[in-house]
């Protein structure tokens, strides 16, 4: 007893209770306020149902699985905090009190957890853009003071001042212990040490070599004579925007060195606007009627071909080749173009039903948003609001320091998402360029808002011009961190003496709109104007001259480049040219549109074309190939026949969109209309000798015929 007469507990039971009960309560606050089953925005009700169905099983499998998690932080948490209690109160000789501890226990974890999310809202407020942002004014308001004000740094010591004094109560005893047993210990270490000298000066050696090879102090010297090269890519680039192209903001200072050392292409056209059929086509140097592949969502038949890459090509002249992304380079993992190393997540339809549980859980998130919870949810390396480029940049010193050890030159494949849309800018890029006292529902990434009228009628949420700039400046933000992870790549490969013999290429799958006239925004859903088909080509290296190309090109020609630069004979299969030499085709680009996943909208596209359902009613499961999502059979020919094409030659750009009615075409003379605003297709006697360059394209395609100025497929 107590001089209060209260009984002193000496025991350590409900150790556990306190952070279990705190974990329990946020696992429940997320079913509760957070659930959904919306993807990007996007929400089916049909969808939702067969997910229900189909996956019933993985669903609750996985919810376990969050529930433990859950449950070992909060136990973790809470065997810390009672622990420290009770022996900071021992060492003050303080009465211990159960009840007490309990909830002092429980607020110190339920604090702890709470400055996490904190610390992850100003980290990657995209993350939290559902579940807090768009929540209430509250949380609104909650939100934007933290991203506003607040660093994570700040947020750190703060963890740091709660959690230092229940580490030094824990660990005292230990230094304690060990210092009333000093003599004893070294007596100890002495007499191992005779006894095994030898052992104990190897492992001296050792734990020396691995703290120099993690610091990063050793260098490498290349044992061959064949130059390395490094694609530094990013999903959606905007050369327009590079500073070292005339932009208005230094947005790219790094890749600014690479234009002003190297040779740059400035007119270098995308195949499809599009990720998937993009890299296929740069990677082979084939048009997609060649390689077969269209689309994002290509059969596993399409896919599950012998291609003649780039990547093989330079495996047989010894070279270890890797491709490294986080979420936009999910394509790699489901095709195989040659890698001998794919390091990028894959996307399914169980990725995609995992991702939309977990995103709901708001508490649990910033916990896993590293390489641990990589481990544990690797579905969130494919969060489209979750692009940190320091994790791809760690992947990519990975891959160099393991074809270091494999003692060949390398090839190595970086693919970043931090500039596709949603441009999730992560700390402290989305507030570089931006008004920070916008508080519209762009704050943090350009998402989708749509509201419904007083009928039911959905329209999606218009942008002012204020707006727009402001997205822009979002975009421009991303573009940066970019450049940043350009720049910390070039430096690592000058602290590994590796630098002066590393080609480093600069390119992007395809560019972007920005709201630029009636364009719209994104890519993929039209090809008229430059800003979605124009990529950046810069190539910086040993014996690359300093010069500027600006003739009209295709990214087919990308890969015979490199094999150029390299004096490597391209294949047969590939069909493009060295973009330091003059090709011989009849025309300088061809682009196509890849699917609609979208049919609503008062947009000039939506009008001139064939009209087919939305994504989730084109697109089917394979079961049989890790319940991957594809294309319907049965609309595969119907996209193929709705694809609006083009051709660049002479300075005149042609654009094809069939429609219901018949065929539409536009004709701009691009040297004169560098914005294709005056459409000459009906004066230009050039209208005609375009569309023949354009149908002569498919003249000896077996699986292509043209049928009244339709390009039908051919079973």
């Amino acid at each position: 007893m107590n001089k209060n007469g209260k009984k002193k507990i000496l025991s350590y039971e409900n150790i556990y209770l306190p952070g279990l009960l705190v974990s329990g309560a946020l696992f429940l606050y997320a079913i509760i306020f957070n659930m959904s089953f919306s993807y990007m925005g996007n929400t089916s009700t049909d969808v939702v149902h067969f997910i229900l169905y189909r996956y019933k099983f993985l669903i609750v499998l996985y919810v376990v699985k969050i529930i433990v998690v859950y449950a070992c932080l909060g136990i973790i948490l809470s065997i810390f905090f009672n622990h420290g209690i009770r022996q900071i109160l021992s060492l003050l000789n303080k009465a211990i009190y159960s009840k007490r501890t309990f909830y002092s226990s429980a607020i110190l974890t339920f604090t702890i957890i709470f400055l996490q999310l904190c610390k992850s809202i100003v980290l990657y407020p995209q993350l939290y853009q559902e579940t807090i942002f768009n929540k209430n004014i509250v949380y609104n308001y909650f939100q934007i003071a933290l991203t506003n004000n607040l660093s994570p740094v700040v947020i750190e010591i703060i963890q740091i001042c709660i959690l230092a004094p229940f580490s030094v109560a824990l660990l005292l005893p230990v230094f304690t212990y060990l210092a009333k047993r000093k003599n004893d210990i070294i007596d100890i270490l002495i007499i191992l040490f005779n006894r095994w000298k030898f052992v104990a000066t190897a492992l001296f050696i050792a734990v020396i070599v691995l703290i120099v090879t993690v610091t990063g102090t050793i260098s490498y010297k290349n044992t061959h004579e064949k130059p390395n090269i490094i694609i530094l890519a990013s999903d959606a680039l905007r050369p327009d925007h590079f500073s070292g192209f005339g932009y208005h903001r230094k947005t790219t200072p790094n890749i600014d060195t690479l234009i002003a050392q190297g040779t740059t292409c400035t007119n270098v056209y995308t195949v499809v606007p599009r990720t998937f059929p993009a890299w296929v086509s740069i990677v082979t140097s084939q048009l997609p009627a060649k390689h077969g592949i269209g689309h994002m969502f290509p059969t596993a038949q399409s896919r599950n071909m012998n291609f003649v890459t780039l990547a093989t090509v330079l495996n047989d002249y010894g070279y270890y080749t890797s491709v490294v992304g986080d979420f936009a380079a999910d394509i790699f993992p489901r095709i195989n173009l040659g890698f001998d190393t794919v390091k990028a997540p894959t996307f399914n339809m169980r990725v995609m039903i995992k991702q939309i549980i977990l995103k709901n859980h708001t508490f649990l998130l910033p916990f896993l948003t590293n390489r641990i919870g990589f481990t544990l949810f690797p579905e969130i390396r494919e969060f489209a609001e979750f692009a940190d480029p320091q994790f791809v940049i760690d992947d990519i010193k990975s891959e160099i320091s393991k074809s270091i050890h494999t003692k060949k030159p390398f090839f190595i494949t970086t693919f970043f998402s931090i500039t596709h849309f949603p441009y999730p800018a992560c700390y402290p890029y989305y507030n570089y360029f931006t008004d920070t006292s916008y508080k519209g529902p762009f704050k943090y990434s350009k998402n989708r808002v749509v509201s419904l009228d007083s009928s039911g009628v959905a329209s999606e949420y218009e942008p002012s011009l204020q707006e727009i700039e402001y997205i822009r400046a979002l975009y421009d933000g991303c573009l940066y961190a970019f450049d940043e992870a350009v720049g910390t790549i070039m430096q690592y490969l000058k602290d590994k003496n590796l630098y002066d013999n590393t080609i480093i290429i600069i390119v992007s799958d395809h560019g972007e709109n920005l709201y630029e006239h009636e364009y719209g925004m994104g890519h993929g859903e039209h090809l008229r104007g430059k800003y979605s088909l124009i990529i950046p080509c810069i190539f910086s290296g040993p014996g690359i001259p300093h010069q500027v190309y600006t003739a009209v090109r295709s990214a087919i020609d990308i890969a015979p480049t490199i094999l150029d630069l390299l004096n490597i004979q391209q294949p047969q299969s590939f069909d493009g040219t060295s973009l330091m030499k003059n090709h011989n085709r009849t025309f300088d680009a061809y682009c196509e549109t890849g699917i609609w996943f979208d049919n609503t909208g008062n947009f000039f596209f939506q009008k001139k074309r064939i009209m087919y359902p939305d994504i989730t009613g084109i697109s089917t499961i394979d079961f049989n190939h890790h319940d991957e999502i594809t294309v319907t059979p049965y609309y595969d020919n119907l996209i193929t026949i709705a694809k609006h094409r083009s051709i660049v030659a002479n300075n005149l750009k042609l654009i094809y969109m069939p429609t219901h009615y018949g065929i539409e075409y536009e004709l701009y003379d691009i040297s004169q209309d560098p914005e294709e605003q005056n459409n000459i297709y009906k004066t230009s006697p050039h209208a005609n000798s375009m569309k023949q360059k354009l149908f002569s394209l498919f003249n000896n395609d077996r699986k292509i015929k043209i049928y009244n100025s339709y390009f039908m497929p051919v079973e």
